[in-house]
């Protein structure tokens, strides 16, 4: 987060915008200010909690009609108050029945318990089972090779120990087609650039 201003803030979104929303060269597109979002995210294994800014633009069309932009870095997930890094610290370590605090320190008492980061991780959770992205992502490795991902019997029973099952077996999807080159990345920050979670 200590690189935030410069490698968000400070960016140009207007192509990425206009390309992403197809909005037309008629059209015009500017920078409309910021709005505050509070944001729990981690250093190290440490419970960190800060303000962010989220950028905003005015789109205002060629008869007139104006709409409001709201642009969230990838490390953001819209209506969801805590970093993508920490959604999948806490997925890929945090199993059934196990406390988010045995694997995350509070020392600084930020939340009185593990109800929130939980709450957040569920949605996502949600959202990879409802939408389904393992499975658009297999497609797409499938189509381009001819072989579709398979997740051994064994592996899916262990993945089914953890707490968020969903997410876990998209992280391990899109590392298979981050190394086959279908994806840039596959942290879960790259796989809500791509999918756009609870958008």
């Amino acid at each position: 987060m200590s690189n935030y201003k410069n490698n968000y803030l400070k960016v140009d979104f207007k192509d990425f915008v206009r390309y992403e929303l197809n909005i037309p060269a008629s059209d015009k597109l500017k920078k409309n200010g910021t709005f505050e979002r509070g944001l729990y995210y981690k250093i190290n294994s440490c419970l960190k909690y800060i303000r962010v800014n989220i950028q905003t633009m005015l789109w205002t069309t060629s008869s007139g009609k104006s709409f409001y932009i709201s642009i969230f870095p990838s490390c953001i997930i819209k209506y969801n108050r805590v970093a993508t890094d920490l959604i999948e610290f806490i997925s890929t370590n945090v199993r059934k029945g196990e406390s988010i605090f045995n694997y995350i320190e509070d020392a600084d008492s930020l939340i009185e318990c593990e109800d929130n980061l939980a709450r957040s991780c569920e949605r996502v959770n949600k959202a990879c089972h409802d939408k389904k992205f393992d499975a658009l992502l297999n497609s797409k490795h499938t189509t381009i090779f001819n072989s579709p991902i398979k997740i051994s019997k064994e592996e899916y029973n262990k993945c089914n120990t953890y707490s968020f099952i969903h997410t876990l077996i998209l992280l391990k999807v899109a590392d298979i087609c981050s190394k086959t080159g279908i994806l840039k990345g596959s942290s879960l920050s790259s796989l809500n650039e791509a999918f756009k979670f609870l958008r």
